[in-house]
């Protein structure tokens, strides 16, 4: 997976050589890498805030989270577009901007690389099974021993998905629950 600048729709896509203008509601897998100086992603104080921002941002572009998935260094995102005008170049530009503005204030640090890779599913990819992979990603790192138990992925729009992480005071441990996907699409 690149970084894709521009695309070129054979066929099908408007007049031949027209650039994919990613206005629609179309669906993207975006994995935004952490800047190396950052240090982990993964972490209660940094996923929190961002989760806030990345909530705001779909609000004001118009976008829907369907998975994302915190991982020590990125962040893996399955979103889709809820109205012809959203614009995922708007949308990803405002939550880079917003939540890197929120992290350097709060660390001195810089949050994200400059670059960052996306790819638009085709028609025929299942929303769900897109999702499901996002999901097992910090299985396959060995971060976690099943997609259940890591605690920085969800969804927000895909019933029987892990919750984001609680807001909750040191003082008090939050019990462990398992949360199982349902099996819909």
């Amino acid at each position: 997976m690149g970084m894709v600048t521009e695309m070129h729709l054979p066929g099908g896509g408007g007049e031949p050589g027209t650039r994919f203008n990613y206005r629609g509601m179309h669906r993207y897998l975006i994995t935004l890498l952490g800047h190396p100086a950052c240090g982990t992603l993964a972490d209660r104080e940094t996923v929190i805030p961002t989760l806030d921002i990345l909530r705001g941002s779909c609000r004001a572009h118009g976008f829907e989270v369907y998975a994302y998935c915190f991982l020590p260094d990125r962040l893996a995102l399955l979103v889709r577009g809820k109205e012809e005008g959203a614009d995922m170049k708007l949308f990803l530009a405002a939550f880079r901007t917003a939540s890197g503005s929120a992290f350097k204030q709060r660390t001195g640090k810089r949050l994200w690389s400059k670059k960052y890779q996306e790819r638009v599913l085709r028609k025929t990819e299942v929303t769900r099974a897109i999702a499901e992979e996002v999901f097992r990603l910090p299985v396959k790192a060995g971060l976690a021993t099943a997609t259940e138990r890591y605690m920085f992925q969800g969804s927000f729009v895909l019933a029987g998905v892990p919750p984001p992480p609680a807001k909750r005071s040191p003082s008090r441990p939050r019990a462990g629950k398992i949360f199982r996907k349902s099996s819909r699409n």
